[in-house]
């Protein structure tokens, strides 16, 4: 008995010290000479409370904007503005019906009825229409104005998810590809994830379809020349629902796919205000008036990626060209990988930074459920702040805004370089990410691909990717990853497809690749780069976001007569690489200023300050 007790307890002590043993290897910090004694971020990073967005802030310019006559504050006109901006249409929203008809082009939103519109209101939107006015209205509930839309009633239904145009309306005239003529409002194999609709029985003209053949669009128009249009679904509601990640899988394709159904209606938008609108101007999407954005970018997060950065690197600067690098700032051993950031490889990501790329951040731990990680209390800090991946579905200490601000400060710290973009692992996007950047310094973000976004432009991000209150936060999502069978130079051919397609109304093209091997992925790159960069912009994420927020804060109006129009524009930051698409009968009427030049269709600022100012006559002469 003695000695099985004596055996029981060296057998305890054996495991107790492996266990031992094995936390400490757990818990080891790899040594790594250039950060000894370093410490930080010391700043706090203070998350902000989620408010909601005032609509006045769009509330002025001139009447030649697109008017959003608002029915309803507590509505999703938050999604229709970010829409709005994002494709380059001027807007002006209103709760005024008589400041709406002012404008040729009138949105109603989000809905008519006549609980939300007077009977005077009505009367005017529909002699709005009667006298040669363009009326938009998503969900005409009722208030008397169908056979101003041509139709007799409407049916309500939460059972579509497809959307089909067939119509032949000028409006549609942009529409030729198949990703075009069918777009997705919800998931059809999952009824639990669409959105309520109304179909319009007893319709004269229908320009779109649902998928069993009911009217989703709709219009008329008047012995004047105006034009009624209606739409049966929440447009701004979608729009977020789609932007934010939240369309329960609506998408047709995840990436390395054409995936516009956002767009789409953003396009036909633009198309109604460009046709109807007699001084419409709207801005380009892409800088310096090139056909598309592109944006090559790495995602950093293995231990021998470390070591094929230098090809990427030389790759990029024989083409003339800078690239985002994603870097994992991994300085520990845990389930996932060895810690690869560590003295042998900074010297590698110092050249990297030194040849002008850009740093980004893609994390500390990379974990798969960064989704599900705590927001943090603000004040992690190196090297006190020590996650572990304990195996593919759990971490052990980790915080959303530790992964933000350590990951952020140490890249800062080694490569002297300003970290602004981010990109998580997996692209796992947590509910309270928006804010959790915006507190913790960053600007923009890449963290899903376009199908699960349903759209190809940039956007901010809302707050908590809710539906009130939106964020500085500027999104660029993922046109084209490598983990998708097969291998990327495989798939060239289709890629170069969807960069055609994306080109056609200047959509976003960002790469993200890992560069885990070179092989395949190089050869890619060096097949796809002379192809796309006749027509195409290149520049990293910070430098696409500093051009997108400017871009942003610009403001165009006219004013004019028949013969006559000026153009303002203001802006908060100085203007720089920017198109105003404008009629082509527009002719400037002197030599424009230093910066600026003109041709039929377009004024290009190449460079000039915050107002500007340029007359143009109206040629009688056919462009």
């Amino acid at each position: 008995m003695y000695w099985n007790r004596r055996i029981a307890i060296l057998v305890s002590a054996l495991v107790i010290a492996a266990v031992g043993t094995s936390i400490l290897a757990f818990l080891r910090r790899p040594s790594l000479e250039s950060l000894s004694g370093l410490s930080g971020p010391a700043e706090i990073s203070v998350v902000a409370t989620e408010g909601t967005s005032d609509w006045t802030d769009y509330a002025t310019g001139s009447d030649t904007r697109l008017a959003i006559l608002l029915t309803d504050d507590d509505s999703s006109w938050l999604g229709l503005a970010g829409g709005l901006k994002s494709i380059g249409v001027p807007f002006r929203i209103t709760r005024d019906t008589k400041t709406a008809v002012r404008h040729k082009v009138v949105m109603v939103y989000p809905a008519i009825s006549g609980q939300l519109l007077d009977a005077d209101s009505l009367g005017m939107l529909g002699q709005h229409v009667e006298t040669g006015g363009t009326l938009i209205a998503t969900q005409v509930l009722g208030g008397g104005l169908q056979g101003m839309f041509g139709f007799d009633r409407i049916e309500q239904s939460r059972s579509h998810s497809e959307i089909r145009f067939t119509g032949s309306d000028p409006t549609l005239s942009f529409i030729d590809r198949v990703e075009e003529e069918t777009v997705r409002i919800g998931n059809p194999d999952d009824e639990t994830q669409r959105i309520g609709a109304q179909s319009f029985l007893g319709a004269s003209t229908v320009l779109a379809s649902y998928e069993d053949g009911s009217a989703a669009l709709v219009t008329k128009a008047s012995d004047q020349g105006g034009h009624a249009y209606a739409l049966g679904f929440d447009l701004g509601f979608f729009i977020l629902k789609a932007t934010n990640g939240r369309t329960g899988g609506a998408s047709r394709n995840y990436g390395n796919a054409y995936e516009p159904s956002v767009d789409t209606w953003l396009r036909w938008i633009k198309s109604i205000y460009v046709q109807e609108e007699p001084h419409a101007i709207t801005l380009h999407t892409v800088p310096e008036a090139r056909d598309l954005a592109v944006v090559i970018s790495f995602d950093v997060d293995y231990t021998h990626s470390m070591s094929n950065l230098e090809a990427y690197t030389s790759l990029l600067v024989e083409k003339g060209l800078l690239g985002t690098f994603f870097v994992q700032t991994k300085y520990f051993d845990d389930y996932n990988d060895k810690a690869f950031f560590n003295d042998r490889t900074l010297p590698i990501l110092s050249r990297v930074a030194t040849s002008g790329m850009e740093i980004g951040s893609h994390t500390v731990a990379h974990p798969s459920g960064f989704s599900g990680i705590p927001l943090g209390d603000g004040e992690e800090r190196f090297p006190d702040y020590q996650p572990r991946v304990l195996n593919r579905a759990r971490v052990w200490s980790a915080t959303i805004l530790g992964e933000l601000r350590v990951s952020k400060f140490l890249l800062e710290h080694l490569t002297e370089t300003e970290v602004v973009s981010f990109r998580p692992g997996y692209l796992a996007t947590p509910e309270r990410l928006p804010e959790a950047l915006e507190a913790s310094g960053y600007k923009y973000a890449s963290t899903a691909t376009s199908g699960n976004v349903l759209t190809h432009l940039p956007f901010r991000m809302n707050f908590s990717r809710g539906y009130a209150d939106t964020t500085s936060i500027f999104q660029f999502p993922i046109a084209i990853e490598d983990e998708i069978p097969p291998h990327m130079n495989l798939r060239l051919a289709s890629a170069i497809e969807l960069a055609e397609q994306l080109s056609d109304y200047g959509g976003s093209f960002v790469m993200l690749i890992h560069p885990n091997v070179t092989g395949e992925k190089l050869e890619f790159l060096k097949a796809i780069i002379p192809v796309l960069k006749p027509y195409s912009w290149f520049g990293t994420l910070q430098q696409y976001g500093d051009w997108w927020i400017m871009r942003d804060s610009v403001s165009v109006d006219t004013s004019g007569t028949e013969t006559s129009i000026v153009v303002t524009v203001t802006s908060e930051i100085p203007v720089y690489g920017l198109r105003l698409d404008l009629d082509p009968a527009w002719r400037p009427q002197s030599p424009l200023p230093a910066g600026m030049t003109f041709s039929p269709g377009a004024l290009y600022i190449e460079e000039s300050g915050t107002e500007i100012s340029v007359d143009f006559l109206i040629s009688s002469e056919s462009p």
